[in-house]
């Protein structure tokens, strides 16, 4: 594991020693060009291209430029040019590094540059690549795949709105336009059919999907008058540990309100398969997927202005561990229903699947009974341990059986096939926790000893020492293959450090201190929801501890139309609230849109000064009232007075119940002695006493302390 960095800028020509971003000088008097790569760092460049940015003067035009790499003639297309710079698409770059020579033939002018160069089907720096690895191409319509990388030739595609909101193919995008399509005006005031043109293809063995307007005048032509510069990144929700690509449709760039207007408003709306956190949970993998298909897209279309994510769910966990380890990749985060990162949510995954499965077996505790030791909300734990509790069995379980794979044969069986692909999250991110040396499974920072479930309630005296003292005895932990077993889950020194300073628990400290973070949320908690929303204030609380601030974050929550039935409202209340999300949801992409386009109007250096100084003054906590569907401004807090808190209550995960922090990312407490007074009201007898010491005999959770190895992050941008 390295942290990247971007080459330097040093020139030594008198040594005869020309490094990235150098001009050249022969002796004889030659103009030395300064070169900078913009499609990505001048050491990550991918599929033989890169767009660079060279300085020139009144007596020297990019047209005149001639260029090479490694003494071999590249192809270079000049994109833009003032007289000052230009911007030029150099091609045919060798695997490897590349020292990329500009200059005039007369000896004028002379530049150079480092550009290291990788495969399209990638890696560059998530390490080794999954395998077993399946394709998908055929799936998403694009036929078979040309290699054992899942690649496939670019397609292109055209679609059309009619006045009415239908899409309808295109078939012949040089045809007479029909008679219905409609019209729009773009965010930039440019107006224009409402054409949109989606390019199909594979990188870094993903299939991604590049949605924006176009008005072809030749088929093997785009158009771009009508884009905006802006992109938006739509990133998939869920966790899952799967050994494919992935798949998606044309279909999934159209599938939402908010896809269908950022086009009509003229960004380009974009989507990856492996950036769907149910197909790859590995955010590495997806950070460097991102960046590939952002270089693309520079390359191909123009650079942009600015890249927001969106998405919720495992989407959130995605953008807001891309933009915290690897700064530069996403603007703006739209993180709606958001968690914080996987293992943290794993962290109450797999609390929940423990005190699940003791209640099952031990019925006859009430639903206030229950939620003293789970803290959620009643038979939310049940719907954690249905839906996302596989996630650290190694043979897949109910939710992931065979890993994804359609051939069952290649997953992990204990037995019959023990070295298998497991299907576990920490096994698909095997490169970046490392592995077992005995074992060779990857390490797992998963831990539960000295954990006091249900300790919150008994303090209250809402349960009693009895209660809490065999829910504690019985509720176990997990073995290597995620099985239940007697024993609580231990997780390793190692493994723990090298989770925290990797950032597989989301620090705040890095990339997301001056990335602007909207939280959107359809409270639906009532209903049993995985989604809850103490999560937003655990971001915040991460925010505050790693830079003592949290004002690029805003949180917004409304009611969930899906709940009206059960919040007691009728049909036609429930069609008001369904409108209300729809208009918020534009609102926010309104939001993003202000606050991204002052950011980046102003060269200033990126500091939380500047994205403080740019935030739009409605950027605040809100939320929605139930039955008024009116808007409150007030800070977002775990509790207190105010419409907000009354009507949108939080419940805490299992280990906020059991005593612990709202920051809730302690995977493995520190310990101190089991002391007597901290059971009060309760008064512990002898024999109860004597089961504590039996039940932790190496002590209790200590919450005062930091975690057992809890480091900060180490750097960002770090290579595996």
């Amino acid at each position: 594991m390295q942290s990247g960095r971007l080459l330097g800028l040093v020139c030594l020509s008198l040594s005869g020693l020309l490094l990235n971003g150098c001009g050249g000088d022969d002796g004889k008097g030659a103009i030395p060009l300064s070169i900078s790569a913009l499609s990505s760092r001048a050491d990550q460049v991918s599929d033989s291209a890169a767009l660079v940015a060279i300085t020139v003067t009144p007596n020297v035009t990019a047209q005149e430029l001639r260029w090479r790499s490694n003494g071999q003639p590249l192809s270079a297309q000049v994109v833009s040019s003032t007289t000052t710079s230009a911007q030029v698409l150099v091609q045919g770059l060798a695997l490897g590094s590349n020292l990329v020579e500009a200059y005039v033939p007369d000896g004028r002018a002379a530049g150079t540059i480092t550009l290291v160069n990788y495969p399209r089907s990638g890696p560059v720096f998530s390490g080794k690549q999954l395998t077993p690895f399946e394709c998908r191409t055929v799936d998403a319509g694009l036929g078979e795949a040309l290699d054992a990388n899942c690649s496939t030739a670019s397609r292109y595609d055209w679609f059309y709105f009619t006045a009415s909101g239908e899409r309808k193919p295109l078939a012949d995008p040089l045809a007479a336009r029909p008679s219905d399509i409609a019209s729009i005006t773009t965010l930039n005031g440019v107006t224009a059919p409402f054409i949109v043109r989606v390019e199909s293809g594979t990188i870094n063995r993903s299939i991604y999907r590049i949605a924006v307007l176009d008005n072809p005048s030749k088929a093997d032509t785009w158009n771009g008058a009508a884009w905006n510069k802006r992109v938006i990144f739509r990133v998939g929700e869920s966790t899952g540990a799967q050994y494919n690509q992935g798949s998606n449709s044309f279909g999934d760039v159209f599938k939402d309100l908010r896809a269908t207007q950022s086009l009509a408003r003229g960004f380009a709306y974009v989507i990856s398969s492996l950036n769907v956190n149910k197909t790859n949970p590995n955010d590495v993998l997806a950070a460097e997927t991102i960046m590939m298909v952002k270089q693309h897209l520079a390359k191909r279309y123009g650079l942009p202005r600015w890249t927001a994510g969106w998405g919720g769910s495992g989407g959130a966990i995605q953008q807001l561990l891309v933009a915290d380890n690897y700064p530069g990749l996403l603007d703006g985060v739209m993180a709606d229903a958001a968690f914080p990162d996987v293992w943290g949510t794993a962290q109450s995954v797999t609390d929940c699947r423990l005190l699940n499965r003791y209640f099952i077996s031990r019925p006859g505790a009430s639903a206030a009974q229950r939620q003293a030791f789970e803290g959620f909300t009643r038979n939310t734990c049940a719907a954690w341990d249905a839906g996302n509790g596989d996630v650290i069995v190694a043979t897949g379980g109910a939710g992931n059986a065979g890993c994804g794979l359609n051939n069952k044969a290649l997953a992990y069986h204990p037995t019959s096939n023990p070295t298998g692909a497991r299907c576990t999250v920490q096994d698909v991110s095997a490169n970046i926790l490392g592995r077992d040396a005995a074992t060779g499974f990857a390490r797992r920072p998963l831990d539960n000893v000295g954990v006091q479930y249900g300790l919150a309630a008994l303090q209250k005296g809402t349960v009693t020492l009895a209660q809490f003292l065999d829910v504690n005895e019985g509720v176990g932990g997990y073995d290597i293959d995620g099985n239940l077993m007697a024993q609580r889950t231990t997780a390793d020194s190692a493994t723990l450090r090298r989770a925290y300073e990797t950032g597989r628990f989301l620090s705040g400290g890095g990339g997301l201190a001056t990335t602007p973070i909207l939280h959107l949320r359809a409270y639906a908690e009532p209903g049993a929801d995985i989604h809850t929303i103490y999560n937003d204030l655990l971001i915040r609380e991460k925010l505050k501890r790693a830079n003592g601030r949290s004002d690029n974050q805003v949180i917004w929550v409304l009611p969930n139309p899906a709940l009206a039935p059960l919040l007691g409202l009728g049909a036609a209340q429930q069609v008001v609230l369904t409108q209300l999300l729809n208009d918020v949801v534009l609102q926010e992409l309104d939001m993003m849109t202000q606050w991204l386009d002052g950011l980046t109007g102003d060269p200033a250096a990126l500091t939380a000064a500047k994205v403080a100084l740019y935030k739009p003054a409605d950027a605040v906590d809100s939320c929605w009232g139930v039955a008024d569907a009116k808007r409150y401004r007030e800070e977002a807090t775990y509790s207190g007075a105010g419409v907000c808190n009354t009507q949108y209550k939080k419940t805490p995960s299992p280990r906020i119940a059991a005593g612990g922090p709202l920051v809730d990312d302690l995977m493995k407490c520190q310990l101190k002695p089991v002391n007597p007074a901290d059971y009060a009201p309760a008064v512990p007898s002898a024999a109860d006493l004597s089961r504590l010491a039996a039940l932790f005999p190496q002590g209790v959770c200590d919450y005062s302390k930091p975690g057992v190895e809890q480091v900060p992050l180490k750097g960002t941008w770090l290579s595996y």
